[in-house]
């Protein structure tokens, strides 16, 4: 014999080993581990099963508020003589502040806000008996419940040679479900 027909030889005597020793742990299997073959069982009814949860949510709510403020006027109660005060004051800092640029401007421009300091360090404000309505929308955040049906699997009822049984699955099974149909010796009593 040649290399090649050795060689050739060795593989198919491997591979029939291997085949036969596949073939004898499945026989060995079925025969004495698992005793049980898949048939298939009409499924006659299905009902859902439902359980009620709670789910929290925040929800923002709204609504619109009247306030009524009232109106006030100003009245100046300035004299005179606070005026000029103010405004002699206001002219004498900005001919300080202006020496060597535009003294002129700045001693008026400093007059003219000082006696506007005066008047407003002096002025009043007097209620006038009316009322202004303004609207005004406030909004919070609330956490809100609802109850909600969810789904949780269903009641599977099916018949098996002429018996009803019935189990609960995750899915719903269509119009036939696999059954486990386990065989074993029957034992006789003496």
């Amino acid at each position: 014999m040649n290399n090649l027909t050795k060689t050739t030889l060795a593989m198919v005597t491997a591979f029939a080993m291997a085949f036969s020793a596949n073939v004898a742990a499945e026989h060995k299997r079925k025969s004495h581990h698992d005793n049980s073959d898949i048939h298939y069982a009409k499924v006659v009814q299905v009902e859902p099963i439902y359980r009620t949860v709670h789910v929290n949510y925040p929800e923002q709510v709204c609504w619109h508020e009247e306030i009524s403020k009232p109106i006030k006027r100003r009245v100046n109660n300035v004299s005179p003589e606070a005026m000029i005060v103010g405004g002699i004051i206001g002219g004498v800092i900005g001919h300080e502040l202006g020496r060597k640029h535009n003294q002129e401007f700045n001693t008026v421009a400093g007059a003219l806000i000082g006696t506007a300091i005066a008047s407003q360090a002096n002025a009043q404000y007097y209620q006038t008996g009316e009322y202004r309505i303004q609207h005004r929308q406030h909004c919070r955040v609330e956490n809100r419940v609802r109850t909600e049906q969810q789904l949780k699997g269903y009641r599977v009822t099916y018949r098996y040679k002429g018996d009803l049984y019935t189990t609960r699955m995750k899915r719903h099974p269509g119009k036939r479900i696999p059954v486990n149909v386990e065989v074993s010796p029957v034992r006789k009593r003496h």
